[in-house]
């Protein structure tokens, strides 16, 4: 089990990573934004951290593939992942 100094670091490096998600999709840049969200899925999922990894997830479904357009509520589930991300 990790101690919670690692858990707080890997959750300020996922916050980082979902701070410049949000960077991105704002410049309308979303398949920048696609490849932040599928790295914080990947490195939740190794750390264990399901609630994290669910929210993300959510977010990758309602971004869609690259050359798609996304699905209404990406913004919401943005803020709902910046919630999980709050310790």
């Amino acid at each position: 089990m990790e101690s919670r100094t690692e858990q707080l670091l890997m959750l300020a490096e996922l916050s980082m990573d979902a701070k410049a998600m949000n960077d991105a999709a704002l410049a309308d840049d979303l398949d920048e934004a696609r490849f932040r969200v599928r790295l914080i899925v990947a490195r939740a999922q190794e750390g264990g951290l399901e609630l994290v990894a669910e929210a993300a997830e959510d977010i990758a479904v309602l971004l869609r593939d690259s050359g798609m357009e996304p699905l209404p509520g990406y913004g919401h589930a943005m803020l709902r992942l910046a919630k999980v991300l709050t310790p």
